[in-house]
């Protein structure tokens, strides 16, 4: 049996892109919670077990997620309210027992990533290699490469050689996609890792005191461990194994992440239409997403890349592309729309337009006639009355 475990981490301003009353994990992209497609992809491993929700988020904000999927999946789905910011490995660190329990192997993934995630076929890899720990990566272009952990392998035995965690220089273009299987024996490697640091940090603070002053808060907590930073440079290299994976993936950091990830997922669901778990909505072609519940005026042109949410209400005319508009937003005649994440309830009045690199417009806002926005982002409750080119509108 294989246990899943969700890494949800905890509110940040960096990833609640501008929602601040909803976790960062249930943002919806085409048309699912982030983790929402995460959990349709695992559930279909036969032996699956359950599903572990860990993060410093408090439980209420994923309550109702549970109860809809476990209706749904017909798995448990517990959540494990960590104290405060434990790191990737901090949490798993501190509930070993728990996540063991009755099953041989913890599936554990992180929760900002979107991918096409082939979750029997992992597990089918990590059982023929007889590993600690399997890892599974993806390849990047060369640019890209150090914004992620980089890894290289042995190209014969796939056994993890060298891991390092965004390097300043380029090192491999295999990235760590943060998905992991782990055995039983990785809680005696884990326990290791965290009895040695706490032992150094004792040593580091009993000969030298200043050190407190110049480090980081997470660098002196002893509950904090990092997965990538940590246990992956302590373990044992011949017994971690890495995994390529050759469908899409995307790292979820920012809006722009948001739009790709979309754009990837719609990609996906509109060849494989059959996967789509959503019945509220209906694939279109060219990338188009619609609620049911949603009124699209007949001369309202949408594509490509574009979701459109329930009780949304797009005008005659109106020109929408590579964008999400989320529930409830209404957009009058004549506006356009592009490369644009438009939060719940907003309104866009007539003849507006949006554009730029990224543009995103928080819950409950209000764009007057006639106004240009391009490359802005508005937060929540606010009334825009004149055209802005950049910056943040409060």
């Amino acid at each position: 049996m294989i246990r899943a475990v969700i890494l949800l981490g905890g509110p940040s301003r960096k990833a609640s892109y501008g929602t601040y009353e909803q976790a960062s994990p249930l943002f919806p992209v085409s048309g699912v919670e982030i983790i929402g497609h995460l959990l349709n992809a695992i559930q279909k491993l036969p032996n699956l077990k359950d599903f572990v929700l860990m993060g410093y988020y408090d439980k209420k904000c994923f309550q109702y997620f549970q109860e809809k999927y476990q209706k749904l999946y017909g798995k448990n789905i517990r959540y494990i309210q960590e104290e405060s910011e434990m790191g990737t490995a901090g949490g798993v660190a501190q509930n070993l027992e728990e996540l063991f329990e009755e099953v041989e192997d913890l599936l554990v993934v992180h929760s900002d990533i979107c991918c096409d995630l082939q979750a029997q076929k992992f597990y089918e890899y990590h059982k023929n290699k007889s590993g600690v720990c399997s890892i599974m990566t993806v390849r990047v272009s060369k640019d890209e490469s150090t914004r992620y952990g980089c890894l290289i392998k042995d190209s014969k035995t796939d056994q993890l050689i060298h891991h390092a965690e965004k390097p300043e220089q380029y090192i491999s273009n295999l990235v760590n996609c943060g998905v992991y299987i782990f055995n039983q024996t990785f809680k005696t490697t884990i326990l290791n890792v965290k009895a040695k640091k706490e032992a150094n940090l004792s040593e580091e603070l009993q000969h030298q005191p200043y050190v407190k002053y110049i480090k980081r808060s997470t660098d002196l907590d002893k509950l904090y461990l990092s997965l990538e930073n940590d246990v992956l440079k302590q373990a044992e290299r011949d017994k971690v194994y890495v995994y390529e994976h050759q469908g899409f993936w995307q790292s979820i950091k920012s809006t722009s992440d948001l739009l790709n990830a979309n754009r990837l997922l719609l990609q996906y669901y509109g060849q494989n239409p059959f996967i789509f778990q959503s019945p509220d909505f209906e694939i279109k072609s060219d990338g188009v997403l619609i609620h049911k519940s949603a009124k699209i005026h007949p001369s309202a042109k949408l594509g490509s890349n574009v979701v459109i949410g329930a009780g949304c209400e797009i005008g005659e005319g109106v020109r929408i592309k590579n964008s999400i508009l989320l529930d409830g937003v209404e957009v009058k005649n004549f506006s356009f729309i592009s490369n644009s994440i438009i939060c719940y309830n907003s309104i866009l009045g007539y003849w507006c337009r949006i554009e730029g690199d990224v543009q995103f417009l928080g819950p409950w806002v209000i764009v007057d006639n006639e106004l240009y926005l391009r490359n802005v982002v508005c937060l929540q409750n606010c009334r825009v009355s004149k055209s802005q080119d950049g910056g943040c509108l409060m």
